[in-house]
Protein backbone atom coordinates (compact mmCIF):
# COMPACT_ATOMS: atom_id res chain seq x y z
CA UNK A 1 0.00 0.00 0.00
CA UNK A 2 0.94 3.51 -0.41
CA UNK A 3 -0.86 4.97 2.45
CA UNK A 4 -1.48 3.77 5.61
CA UNK A 5 -5.19 4.76 6.46
CA UNK A 6 -5.37 5.49 10.23
CA UNK A 7 -7.59 6.23 12.79
CA UNK A 8 -7.27 7.29 16.33
CA UNK A 9 -9.22 5.70 19.57
CA UNK A 10 -8.57 8.77 22.33
CA UNK A 11 -7.46 12.23 21.37
CA UNK A 12 -5.24 13.17 24.39
CA UNK A 13 -2.11 14.36 25.03
CA UNK A 14 -0.32 10.80 24.18
CA UNK A 15 -2.28 10.82 21.14
CA UNK A 16 -1.25 14.40 19.95
CA UNK A 17 2.62 13.54 20.64
CA UNK A 18 1.88 10.51 17.71
CA UNK A 19 -0.01 12.53 15.49
CA UNK A 20 2.72 15.78 15.71
CA UNK A 21 5.17 12.67 14.11
CA UNK A 22 2.29 11.41 11.39
CA UNK A 23 1.85 14.69 9.91
CA UNK A 24 5.05 14.73 8.90
CA UNK A 25 4.86 11.40 6.83
CA UNK A 26 3.66 11.65 3.56
CA UNK A 27 2.19 8.03 3.98
CA UNK A 28 -0.40 8.36 6.03
CA UNK A 29 -3.85 9.06 5.04
CA UNK A 30 -6.44 9.96 8.28
CA UNK A 31 -10.11 7.76 8.21
CA UNK A 32 -11.39 8.49 11.46
CA UNK A 33 -10.94 10.25 15.23
CA UNK A 34 -12.78 9.08 18.32
CA UNK A 35 -12.87 11.19 21.67
CA UNK A 36 -15.72 11.01 24.57
CA UNK A 37 -14.78 14.84 24.40
CA UNK A 38 -16.16 15.78 20.68
CA UNK A 39 -13.62 18.51 20.62
CA UNK A 40 -10.60 17.19 20.84
CA UNK A 41 -11.46 15.18 18.09
CA UNK A 42 -12.40 17.63 15.83
CA UNK A 43 -9.03 19.35 16.62
CA UNK A 44 -7.44 16.11 15.84
CA UNK A 45 -9.68 16.62 11.80
CA UNK A 46 -8.92 20.14 11.90
CA UNK A 47 -4.90 19.24 12.26
CA UNK A 48 -5.00 16.53 9.37
CA UNK A 49 -7.00 18.81 6.70
CA UNK A 50 -10.51 18.43 7.70
CA UNK A 51 -11.33 14.91 5.74
CA UNK A 52 -11.32 12.78 8.75
CA UNK A 53 -14.44 11.47 10.59
CA UNK A 54 -15.29 12.53 14.50
CA UNK A 55 -17.08 10.27 16.80
CA UNK A 56 -17.70 9.35 20.16
CA UNK A 57 -17.95 5.96 20.41
CA UNK A 58 -15.52 3.83 18.99
CA UNK A 59 -18.11 1.06 18.20
CA UNK A 60 -19.72 3.02 15.49
CA UNK A 61 -16.59 4.43 14.30
CA UNK A 62 -14.93 0.60 13.47
CA UNK A 63 -18.66 -0.31 12.19
CA UNK A 64 -17.81 2.70 9.72
CA UNK A 65 -14.90 3.00 8.60
CA UNK A 66 -12.10 0.42 7.83
CA UNK A 67 -8.38 1.82 9.00
CA UNK A 68 -5.46 0.04 8.28
CA UNK A 69 -4.01 0.57 11.39
CA UNK A 70 -5.30 1.87 14.81
CA UNK A 71 -3.97 4.11 17.44
CA UNK A 72 -5.35 2.98 20.94
CA UNK A 73 -4.37 6.08 23.35
CA UNK A 74 -6.70 5.93 26.46
CA UNK A 75 -6.62 6.00 30.86
CA UNK A 76 -4.87 2.66 31.87
CA UNK A 77 -8.45 1.71 32.61
CA UNK A 78 -10.27 1.71 29.38
CA UNK A 79 -8.76 -1.16 28.17
CA UNK A 80 -10.37 -4.13 27.38
CA UNK A 81 -13.26 -3.74 24.94
CA UNK A 82 -11.47 -1.63 22.67
CA UNK A 83 -9.09 -3.85 21.84
CA UNK A 84 -11.08 -6.43 21.27
CA UNK A 85 -13.03 -4.82 18.93
CA UNK A 86 -10.12 -3.47 16.82
CA UNK A 87 -8.96 -7.25 17.09
CA UNK A 88 -12.38 -8.46 15.94
CA UNK A 89 -12.46 -6.22 12.59
CA UNK A 90 -8.83 -7.86 12.12
CA UNK A 91 -6.68 -4.51 12.80
CA UNK A 92 -2.92 -4.19 13.52
CA UNK A 93 -2.69 -1.60 16.43
CA UNK A 94 -0.41 0.04 18.37
CA UNK A 95 -1.53 0.91 22.33
CA UNK A 96 -0.17 3.15 24.72
CA UNK A 97 1.22 2.14 27.88
CA UNK A 98 0.45 0.28 30.35
CA UNK A 99 -2.21 -1.83 27.97
CA UNK A 100 -3.97 -2.44 31.03
CA UNK A 101 -4.27 -2.47 34.67
CA UNK A 102 -5.00 -6.59 34.91
CA UNK A 103 -2.77 -9.13 33.38
CA UNK A 104 -4.82 -11.06 32.57
CA UNK A 105 -7.13 -9.36 30.29
CA UNK A 106 -3.63 -7.92 28.59
CA UNK A 107 -3.03 -11.49 27.92
CA UNK A 108 -6.01 -12.43 26.64
CA UNK A 109 -5.94 -9.33 24.29
CA UNK A 110 -2.25 -10.49 23.19
CA UNK A 111 -3.54 -14.17 22.46
CA UNK A 112 -6.66 -12.64 20.71
CA UNK A 113 -4.58 -10.91 18.36
CA UNK A 114 -1.54 -13.23 17.95
CA UNK A 115 -4.68 -16.05 16.79
CA UNK A 116 -5.73 -13.28 14.22
CA UNK A 117 -1.74 -12.76 12.64
CA UNK A 118 -2.48 -8.71 13.73
CA UNK A 119 0.39 -6.62 13.52
CA UNK A 120 1.11 -4.90 17.09
CA UNK A 121 3.39 -2.08 18.55
CA UNK A 122 3.18 -0.78 22.96
CA UNK A 123 4.59 2.87 23.11
CA UNK A 124 7.62 2.13 25.09
CA UNK A 125 9.28 4.86 22.68
CA UNK A 126 12.72 4.87 24.37
CA UNK A 127 14.10 1.54 22.92
CA UNK A 128 13.90 3.57 19.77
CA UNK A 129 16.73 5.83 21.68
CA UNK A 130 20.00 5.96 19.58
CA UNK A 131 21.77 6.37 23.09
CA UNK A 132 20.33 3.13 24.12
CA UNK A 133 21.46 1.58 21.07
CA UNK A 134 24.61 2.93 21.87
CA UNK A 135 24.53 1.25 25.49
CA UNK A 136 23.49 -1.80 24.86
CA UNK A 137 26.43 -1.93 22.69
CA UNK A 138 28.84 -0.63 25.43
CA UNK A 139 27.91 -2.83 28.00
CA UNK A 140 27.68 -6.10 25.87
CA UNK A 141 30.43 -8.46 27.23
CA UNK A 142 30.40 -6.71 30.96
CA UNK A 143 30.33 -7.78 34.11
CA UNK A 144 27.14 -5.72 35.89
CA UNK A 145 26.30 -6.10 39.63
CA UNK A 146 24.22 -3.08 40.63
CA UNK A 147 21.80 -0.71 38.86
CA UNK A 148 20.09 2.12 40.60
CA UNK A 149 17.56 4.07 38.58
CA UNK A 150 14.00 6.34 39.64
CA UNK A 151 11.43 8.30 37.93
CA UNK A 152 10.83 11.37 40.44
CA UNK A 153 8.76 14.24 39.90
CA UNK A 154 5.81 15.53 40.36
CA UNK A 155 1.40 15.07 39.83
CA UNK A 156 0.53 15.13 36.20
CA UNK A 157 -2.94 17.24 35.74
CA UNK A 158 -4.55 14.52 34.41
CA UNK A 159 -8.06 13.84 36.81
CA UNK A 160 -7.21 9.69 36.10
CA UNK A 161 -3.44 9.66 37.08
CA UNK A 162 -4.06 10.55 40.78
CA UNK A 163 -6.67 7.16 41.73
CA UNK A 164 -5.08 4.11 41.92
CA UNK A 165 -8.00 1.84 40.09
CA UNK A 166 -7.99 4.68 36.79
CA UNK A 167 -4.06 4.92 36.71
CA UNK A 168 -2.60 1.60 38.60
CA UNK A 169 -0.46 3.97 40.66
CA UNK A 170 3.09 5.77 39.50
CA UNK A 171 5.39 2.73 39.21
CA UNK A 172 2.15 0.97 36.53
CA UNK A 173 1.41 4.52 34.95
CA UNK A 174 4.37 6.69 34.43
CA UNK A 175 7.73 4.63 36.32
CA UNK A 176 7.09 1.30 33.63
CA UNK A 177 9.45 3.00 31.10
CA UNK A 178 12.56 2.37 33.67
CA UNK A 179 11.06 -1.53 34.39
CA UNK A 180 11.08 -1.49 31.07
CA UNK A 181 14.06 -0.01 30.15
CA UNK A 182 16.14 -2.43 32.84
CA UNK A 183 14.11 -5.84 30.65
CA UNK A 184 16.00 -4.16 27.70
CA UNK A 185 19.12 -3.94 28.70
CA UNK A 186 19.70 -6.64 31.23
CA UNK A 187 17.04 -9.48 30.23
CA UNK A 188 14.23 -10.95 32.37
CA UNK A 189 13.62 -10.63 35.95
CA UNK A 190 13.92 -13.29 38.35
CA UNK A 191 11.61 -11.63 41.29
CA UNK A 192 11.12 -7.93 42.74
CA UNK A 193 10.18 -7.06 46.23
CA UNK A 194 8.83 -3.06 46.84
CA UNK A 195 7.75 -1.13 49.38
CA UNK A 196 6.08 2.28 49.64
CA UNK A 197 4.85 5.33 51.54
CA UNK A 198 2.40 8.03 51.68
CA UNK A 199 1.90 10.85 54.07
CA UNK A 200 3.79 13.62 52.26
CA UNK A 201 1.21 14.96 49.08
CA UNK A 202 -1.33 16.49 51.16
CA UNK A 203 -4.53 16.11 48.17
CA UNK A 204 -6.27 19.18 48.94
CA UNK A 205 -3.80 21.40 49.23
CA UNK A 206 -2.03 19.67 45.90
CA UNK A 207 -5.28 20.14 44.28
CA UNK A 208 -5.88 16.59 43.55
CA UNK A 209 -9.30 15.43 44.63
CA UNK A 210 -9.14 12.09 45.04
CA UNK A 211 -5.94 11.22 45.27
CA UNK A 212 -5.12 7.66 46.56
CA UNK A 213 -1.61 6.45 45.01
CA UNK A 214 1.55 6.04 46.91
CA UNK A 215 3.74 9.16 47.40
CA UNK A 216 6.89 7.15 46.89
CA UNK A 217 8.45 3.59 46.42
CA UNK A 218 11.56 1.71 46.57
CA UNK A 219 11.82 -1.61 44.57
CA UNK A 220 14.46 -4.17 44.17
CA UNK A 221 14.26 -6.51 40.75
CA UNK A 222 16.49 -9.46 40.90
CA UNK A 223 17.27 -10.29 37.39
CA UNK A 224 17.87 -14.20 36.07
CA UNK A 225 21.67 -13.16 35.39
CA UNK A 226 22.22 -12.16 38.97
CA UNK A 227 22.11 -8.86 38.25
CA UNK A 228 20.38 -6.62 40.93
CA UNK A 229 18.50 -3.18 40.40
CA UNK A 230 16.68 -0.53 42.64
CA UNK A 231 14.17 2.15 41.37
CA UNK A 232 12.98 4.60 42.93
CA UNK A 233 9.56 6.08 42.36
CA UNK A 234 7.46 9.63 43.70
CA UNK A 235 5.44 11.88 42.78
CA UNK A 236 6.40 14.62 45.85
CA UNK A 237 9.27 16.46 44.69
CA UNK A 238 7.55 19.73 43.14
CA UNK A 239 10.67 22.15 43.98
CA UNK A 240 14.18 21.86 44.53
CA UNK A 241 15.22 19.16 41.59
CA UNK A 242 19.06 18.63 40.94
CA UNK A 243 18.79 15.05 40.85
CA UNK A 244 18.95 13.21 37.43
CA UNK A 245 15.94 10.35 36.25
CA UNK A 246 17.10 7.61 34.42
CA UNK A 247 19.44 4.54 34.96
CA UNK A 248 23.34 4.42 36.71
CA UNK A 249 25.03 1.22 35.78
CA UNK A 250 27.80 -0.17 37.78
CA UNK A 251 30.65 -2.59 36.28
CA UNK A 252 33.68 -3.31 37.52
CA UNK A 253 35.39 -1.29 34.90
CA UNK A 254 33.11 1.18 33.55
CA UNK A 255 29.94 3.32 35.36
CA UNK A 256 27.28 4.30 32.87
CA UNK A 257 24.56 6.47 33.73
CA UNK A 258 21.44 7.16 31.24
CA UNK A 259 20.05 10.30 31.83
CA UNK A 260 16.61 9.61 31.29
CA UNK A 261 15.45 10.59 27.07
CA UNK A 262 18.33 13.05 27.57
CA UNK A 263 21.92 11.49 27.18
CA UNK A 264 24.05 8.64 28.10
CA UNK A 265 27.76 8.80 30.18
CA UNK A 266 30.47 6.48 30.06
CA UNK A 267 33.52 6.65 32.94
CA UNK A 268 36.41 3.94 32.40
CA UNK A 269 40.29 3.97 32.24
CA UNK A 270 40.38 6.13 29.29
CA UNK A 271 38.33 9.08 30.60
CA UNK A 272 34.78 9.91 30.20
CA UNK A 273 32.54 10.24 27.02
CA UNK A 274 29.02 11.63 27.15
CA UNK A 275 26.34 11.29 24.18
CA UNK A 276 23.49 13.68 23.93
CA UNK A 277 20.30 12.23 22.65
CA UNK A 278 19.60 14.29 19.52
CA UNK A 279 15.85 13.26 18.41
CA UNK A 280 12.70 11.96 19.60
CA UNK A 281 12.68 8.61 19.78
CA UNK A 282 8.54 8.49 18.87
CA UNK A 283 9.12 9.99 15.65
CA UNK A 284 11.21 6.57 14.59
CA UNK A 285 8.72 4.51 16.92
CA UNK A 286 5.68 5.66 14.64
CA UNK A 287 7.78 5.28 10.99
CA UNK A 288 8.78 2.01 12.73
CA UNK A 289 5.07 1.02 13.01
CA UNK A 290 3.40 2.26 10.04
CA UNK A 291 6.50 1.01 7.96
CA UNK A 292 5.36 -2.64 9.52
CA UNK A 293 1.61 -1.90 8.29
CA UNK A 294 2.96 -1.23 5.11
CA UNK A 295 4.87 -3.70 4.72
CA UNK A 296 3.45 -6.74 6.68
CA UNK A 297 6.81 -7.48 8.32
CA UNK A 298 6.79 -6.04 12.24
CA UNK A 299 10.55 -7.28 12.07
CA UNK A 300 11.79 -3.82 13.27
CA UNK A 301 8.90 -3.51 15.74
CA UNK A 302 11.18 -3.39 19.36
CA UNK A 303 8.10 -3.72 21.62
CA UNK A 304 5.09 -5.43 20.19
CA UNK A 305 2.54 -6.58 22.42
CA UNK A 306 4.29 -9.86 23.61
CA UNK A 307 7.38 -8.45 24.61
CA UNK A 308 5.85 -5.80 26.40
CA UNK A 309 3.26 -8.47 28.78
CA UNK A 310 6.62 -9.03 30.55
CA UNK A 311 6.89 -5.43 31.70
CA UNK A 312 3.67 -5.21 32.71
CA UNK A 313 3.72 -7.99 34.66
CA UNK A 314 6.67 -6.50 35.93
CA UNK A 315 5.08 -3.22 37.51
CA UNK A 316 2.09 -5.33 38.32
CA UNK A 317 3.80 -7.65 40.75
CA UNK A 318 5.61 -4.68 42.10
CA UNK A 319 2.52 -3.41 43.13
CA UNK A 320 1.73 -6.76 44.44
CA UNK A 321 4.77 -6.46 46.68
CA UNK A 322 3.92 -3.44 47.97
CA UNK A 323 0.55 -4.77 49.07
CA UNK A 324 1.24 -8.08 50.19
CA UNK A 325 5.01 -6.72 51.63
CA UNK A 326 6.38 -10.38 50.17
CA UNK A 327 8.64 -11.02 47.12
CA UNK A 328 7.11 -11.99 44.00
CA UNK A 329 8.73 -14.71 42.14
CA UNK A 330 8.98 -13.97 38.47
Amino acid sequence: MDKVKIAFIGCGGIAGWHLSHLVNQDDVEYLGFCDIIPERAENFKQRTGGTAKTYTDYRVMLDEITPDAVYICVPPHCHGEIEFKVIDKGIPFLVEKPMALDYKLAEKICEAAEAKGLITAVGFQDRYLGIIDKTKEYIKGKKIGLVTGAWVGGIPGVWWWRKMETSGGQIVEQNIHIFDMTRNLFGEPARIYASAGKGIVDPEAAGVPGYDVDDYSSAVITFKNGIIATLYTADYVVAGGGMQNGLNIYCPDATIEYGLRSFVKYRDASGEEVTHNEFDSGITEDKVFINAVKTGDPGAIRSPYRDALSSLKLVLAANESITTGKPVEL
